[in-house]
C-alpha cells in the first residue's frame, strides 16, 4: 500500500505526534507513525488490514475488514465514519480504529456528537475496541486521540465490547479518558467452552443426563436420511438463510417478541457477511436437514482457533419422536466437528450465560462498555441524555407492573416496524 496520507482532503494529513511535528523523532526512538482517516468507499484498498488484526495481542473477527464494512454498508446510514488508519513510515499499517459518530437531537438547536466503535449496534458483536499490532497500543491510541481531537470532536464515548485484558483497547479507553470528564464502566458476561482435544473427553465433562442427549443414534433411527451439513457454496447461502430467518422469527413472535430478522438491514447484512465469511474461509453456517427440509440451523465462524456462534433456529413445529431437541443434536455436533476436524481451541457462545449454555460446560469471561463525557456543558448533557437517560429508564421498568410494560414494549416494536 502506497505512503499514508489523509484521503478526502486534497492529500495533507496531520502529524500523529509532537515529535513529527517537530521535525521527526531523535535517534534511537520508536518509529514515527502517521494517523489517516480514511472514508468507508477507500477502506477495502486496506489491504494489510486484516494482518494487523491477526498481529494484535487480542485478535478479533469483529474487527476484521469484512466485518466493518458489511455492518457499515447495512447500518451506517445518517452516521458519520471516522475510521481512523495509523500507518508507519513504510506505509504499513500498525493500527486501525473503526470509529463513527452518531449525532441524536435532543430537540432545536442542540444535537449531540456520540463517539461509537462500528459494529456496536443490533447484529450482536462482542469483541470490539481498537485495532493495534502487539506493543504498539500506546502510540496507536495517541495518534487516534490526536486525531480525534483536531478533526472530529465528541460528546460523548461509547465504547462497547472493550474485552479484558486487551491492551488495544485498555489504551483507546486511557487516551480517550484523558480529555474526558465522567466515566462509567460496566460489565457484560460472555460464555465459551475451551476444547479438550477429544470428544469424548470432553463429553464426560457434562452431567450424565445431558451427556445422553447429545448422542445422535435416535435420529438416525427414526430417520434415516437425516444429514448434518455445511453451507459452503455461495449459490445455498440466499435458500439457507432465508430458512434461518423463517424459524427463527416464527419462535420469536409466538413468545412475543419482533425477532432479530424483521428489519430488513439485518437480513441485508446477513447475507452480505455471508458472502465474505465464506470466501475467507472462516464461514461455519450448519443445517440440520430431515427429509429434504431444513429443520435446525446454526449460524457461526472461526477466527484465530474459536467458533463464534453468533445464531441459531429450530423448526418449532416440527416434532421428532423421542428427541430432547434438534437444536441440542445440531449443537453437540458442531462442537464434535470443532475438536474432530478443526482442531479448535473454543467454542464461544458470545454474550450471556443463560443456562441453555452454561450446560455445555462454559466458562464466563467478560467485556466492558466503557462510557466517557467529554469535559464542559455539551459533554454533561451528553451524558444525561444517553448514560442518565438509561439509568432513569432501568429504574422506572424496575417498579413498572408487567402487564404495562408488555404494552408499552407492543408500542414500541409497532412504531419500529411503521418507520421501516
Amino acid at each position: 500500500m502506497a505512503r499514508p496520507v489523509l484521503l478526502g482532503d486534497g492529500g495533507s494529513r496531520a502529524p500523529a505526534n509532537e515529535a513529527e511535528a517537530e521535525g521527526g523523532p531523535p535517534d534511537g526512538a520508536p518509529p514515527t507513525l502517521f494517523a489517516e482517516r480514511v472514508p468507508p468507499a477507500s477502506w477495502q484498498s486496506i489491504e494489510d488490514w486484516d494482518d494487523a488484526v491477526a498481529a494484535a495481542a487480542r485478535p478479533s473477527v469483529f474487527l476484521t475488514r469484512d466485518w466493518v464494512t458489511a455492518w457499515w454498508a447495512a447500518f451506517g446510514k445518517g452516521h458519520e465514519p471516522v475510521l481512523i488508519r495509523v500507518a508507519d513510515d513504510g506505509g504499513r499499517t500498525v493500527g486501525l480504529a473503526p470509529l463513527y459518530l452518531e449525532r441524536p437531537t435532543l430537540g432545536r438547536p442542540i444535537t449531540l456528537r456520540r463517539l461509537g466503535i462500528v459494529g456496536d449496534r443490533v447484529v450482536g458483536s462482542e469483541y470490539l475496541g481498537l485495532v493495534a499490532r502487539a506493543g504498539q497500543e500506546a502510540a496507536v491510541a495517541k495518534a487516534v486521540a490526536d486525531r480525534l481531537a483536531g478533526e472530529a470532536p465528541w460528546d460523548v464515548a461509547e465504547l462497547k465490547g472493550l474485552v479484558a485484558d486487551d491492551p488495544a483497547g485498555e489504551a483507546l479507553e486511557a487516551e480517550l479518558g484523558r480529555a474526558g470528564g465522567h466515566r462509567r464502566v460496566t460489565r457484560q458476561a460472555c460464555s465459551m467452552i475451551h476444547l479438550p482435544g477429544d470428544f469424548d473427553s470432553y463429553l464426560r465433562t457434562l452431567g450424565p443426563r445431558f451427556r445422553r442427549r447429545k448422542r445422535t443414534d435416535g435420529l438416525r433411527r427414526a430417520y434415516p436420511t437425516a444429514r448434518i451439513f455445511l453451507t459452503d457454496e455461495e449459490r445455498h447461502l440466499k435458500p439457507h438463510l432465508a430458512r434461518l430467518w423463517q424459524i427463527h422469527q416464527v419462535h420469536w413472535t409466538a413468545a412475543g417478541y419482533t425477532g432479530s430478522f424483521a428489519d430488513p438491514r439485518m437480513r441485508a447484512f446477513y447475507l452480505d457477511v455471508s458472502r465474505r465469511l465464506l470466501a475467507a474461509g472462516r464461514l461455519r453456517f450448519w443445517q440440520l436437514e430431515i427429509d429434504g427440509v431444513i429443520r435446525a440451523s446454526q449460524y457461526g465462524f472461526v477466527h484465530h482457533g474459536v467458533h463464534h456462534a453468533l445464531q441459531d433456529g429450530y423448526d418449532t413445529s416440527f416434532k421428532a419422536p423421542g428427541l430432547d431437541g434438534l437444536g441440542v443434536v445440531l449443537r453437540a455436533e458442531v462442537i464434535r466437528h470443532a475438536i474432530e476436524a478443526e482442531h479448535l481451541r473454543g467454542y464461544d457462545f458470545l454474550g450471556g450465560e443463560e443456562d441453555f449454555k452454561t450446560r455445555w460446560g462454559t466458562s464466563t469471561h467478560y467485556t466492558r462498555t466503557v462510557h466517557i463525557a467529554a469535559r464542559g456543558n455539551r459533554g454533561r448533557l451528553a451524558w444525561l441524555a444517553t448514560v442518565g437517560a438509561r439509568d432513569l429508564y432501568t429504574r422506572v421498568v424496575a417498579v413498572m407492573p408487567d402487564r404495562l410494560l408488555k404494552s408499552l414494549r407492543a408500542i414500541r416494536r409497532r412504531r419500529r416496524a411503521a418507520l421501516r
